[in-house]
């Protein structure tokens, strides 16, 4: 079962050399997969599915077995006259031990169908295994999205704040050139100096977040990531209709086929089987149990098993998949309910972005405005230190903001595509 979903991912510019110091939202999904334990496993089952497909096709080699054995009885068969009846003649007597040595061969003709039934079995257990390796390989995109995203904001963050710290080393030295020339007070520099040391401090603080959020992704991923390094920001754009299903979909419907091919091998378990055979021994007594003496011998012959009543165990067992396939139809229907409501939050956070955008466009704008005038206004003396530090401030906040809500767009848009598809088409 495949979903139609009108969407696709252009993360701009991913096929374009970047610079050494820039980094892709992609490169890190693609590494951090790459790079984990699990991502083994896949070729590990794989391996363990062939040998055990080798096992299966091994059923239709003969079986070769080497079997000796001693044994002595109390009791042998006897003639129901006298040994001598005959005149001149001893009738002979049964040995009370046997002794033997044989090598046994048996070759089947026909199993019923369940060699194959073995074989599909197999394969399609391989690649349940292999998918719900996917699944959780994919879950990881999740944790590289919250960390990329959150290092993009602190980027960002502290590019504004970096501006702020321009603005006011500008204002300082104009309050400082004020206070030589008796135009502004000593106490007015002071402000300035605490509140330059205010947004050092936070810019160190920030700094110290970033490294430690960077380690964090670099471990995730492992990958070299130096703190120069400059995340990329995704542009996402709703486009292009294709059909992609989430990995769990997926392994939803392989462990309904998975189930299929368990019931189809358990109704082969009741189909006829035949086979030929052959021993061939050495021992004492042979098949003539009357001559007391080491003889070679051999016995071939065919064979047929046929199970015509099991007291309705393979009735049941194949119910038993059927209602095991009910289970996993209503699991994937609990997903997909699931799926749809988280969907709907999703689309609700990014239109809640997209109008906060918006709006702070609008307000940082004004504010600038706003900051530049207060400026200009404390170099004519007509405000204090304090007002103009509270307008850049306001202006700088305003800035985070629209920067922060930016991201927090684009995050809320990948989030959506990763819950969705779980997989992105980079162009």
């Amino acid at each position: 079962m495949r979903y139609i979903i009108s969407i696709l991912v252009f993360y701009s510019g991913v096929c374009l050399a970047q610079p050494t110091d820039t980094l892709q939202l992609f490169e890190c999904h693609r590494s951090a997969i790459e790079n984990h334990p699990y991502f083994k496993q896949k070729d590990l089952y794989s391996q363990s599915s062939q040998l055990r497909t080798k096992n299966h096709t091994a059923n239709w080699y003969p079986s070769l077995d080497l079997n000796g054995k001693y044994t002595w009885q109390n009791e042998v068969v006897e003639l129901p006259f006298p040994r001598d009846i005959i005149p001149g003649f001893e009738t002979p007597l049964m040995p009370h031990y046997n002794y033997k040595l044989s090598l046994d061969i048996q070759q089947t003709v026909y199993d019923g169908g369940i060699t194959k039934s073995s074989k599909k079995l197999e394969e399609s257990t391989l690649f349940v295994n292999q998918q719900q390796v996917e699944v959780s390989l994919n879950q990881l995109k999740e944790q590289v999205n919250q960390l990329f995203f959150y290092i993009l904001a602190l980027q960002q963050q502290e590019k504004s704040i970096q501006l702020k710290l321009d603005e006011l080393q500008e204002r300082f030295a104009v309050i400082e050139s004020g206070v030589r020339n008796e135009i502004f007070l000593e106490a007015d520099l002071d402000i300035m100096k605490a509140e330059i040391l205010k947004v050092k401090q936070l810019l160190s603080e920030i700094s110290i977040t970033k490294s430690s959020v960077f380690q964090m992704l670099g471990n995730l991923t492992a990958m070299d990531i130096q703190e120069e390094t400059v995340l990329v920001l995704p542009q996402s754009d709703v486009a292009v209709t294709v059909e992609i299903p989430r990995p769990e979909q997926v392994l939803y419907d392989l462990q309904i086929l998975n189930l299929d091919a368990s019931m189809d091998l358990v109704s082969k378990q009741r189909h006829p089987k035949a086979y030929v055979f052959g021993s061939f021994a050495y021992g004492n007594p042979g098949l003539n149990f009357f001559r007391d003496e080491l003889r070679g011998f051999y016995v071939v012959g065919a064979g047929l098993q046929w199970n015509i009543w099991d007291w309705s165990k393979t009735s049941r067992s194949r119910q038993d998949i059927s209602i095991q396939q009910e289970i996993v139809r209503s699991q994937k229907a609990a997903f997909d309910k699931n799926l749809n409501i988280q969907l709907a939050e999703k689309l609700a956070e990014i239109s809640k972005y997209e109008e906060s955008v918006r709006r702070d466009e609008e307000i940082v704008v004004l504010r600038a405005k706003i900051s530049r005038s207060a400026a200009s206004q404390l170099e004519n003396g007509m405000i204090t230190t304090s007002d103009y530090i509270a307008e850049l401030n306001a202006e700088t906040e305003a800035r985070i903001r629209l920067e922060t809500h930016r991201i927090q767009l684009v995050q809320a848009q990948i989030n959506y595509l990763t819950t969705l598809l779980m997989v992105f088409l980079y162009i």
